[in-house]
């Protein structure tokens, strides 16, 4: 049968003890963190590891017999030779100026422009206004006067532009806009 004895009752004997004092918790002694004679010890190990390998190639060579030192001599030949020098010595380098010329596009290659056809009016006032909104919207805008069938009719552009990106771009905006904007190549 299980007891409790945090709860201890009298004893059968009918002695009453005193409760046990709560002690307090004794604190070990402080350490000290720095300990001068292992420092010193261990100071003196890693100079002396450091000297060592700093020094133990050199006496351990073998090329060198002990008490001469060693010295690189002007009757030593350097390990390795470069022959770059004594080619530019001995020739004479021709330049290629056709090297350098850039070439001239071909118009069959040039790039690609678009232009977007953003609006046409009859009234040159309407298509200033359409490119002033334009302008301000940062799109490149422009108004071209053309003649068709005898009336002058306005056309506002937006361009151009080199990337197709851009051109989709400008594109997207003015449709945004309600204008049933074309791309022109």
């Amino acid at each position: 049968m299980p007891r409790d004895f945090a709860k201890r009752a009298t004893s059968t004997r009918g002695s009453k003890r005193k409760p046990a004092k709560k002690r307090k918790p004794v604190s070990p002694a402080p350490r000290t963190l720095f300990h001068g004679p292992s420092f010193a010890f261990g100071a003196l190990l890693g100079a002396a590891i450091v000297i060592t390998a700093s020094y133990a190639p050199e006496m351990l060579r073998s090329d060198t017999t002990p008490g001469t030192a060693h010295t690189t001599g002007a009757n030593q030949e350097p390990a390795v030779q470069f022959e770059f020098p004594d080619l530019l010595r001995d020739e004479e380098v021709q330049p290629d100026p056709d090297a350098y010329v850039i070439p001239k596009p071909d118009p069959a290659t040039e790039p690609a422009t678009y232009t977007i056809q953003a609006a046409s009016f009859r009234n040159e006032s309407d298509a200033e206004q359409l490119r002033a909104q334009l302008l301000l919207q940062n799109l490149p805008a422009r108004t071209d006067s053309s003649s068709v069938n005898g009336e002058t009719w306005y056309r506002v552009s937006v361009g151009p532009f080199e990337r197709r990106v851009e051109a989709d771009r400008a594109l997207t905006r003015l449709r945004e806009q309600q204008l049933s904007a074309i791309l022109v190549r």
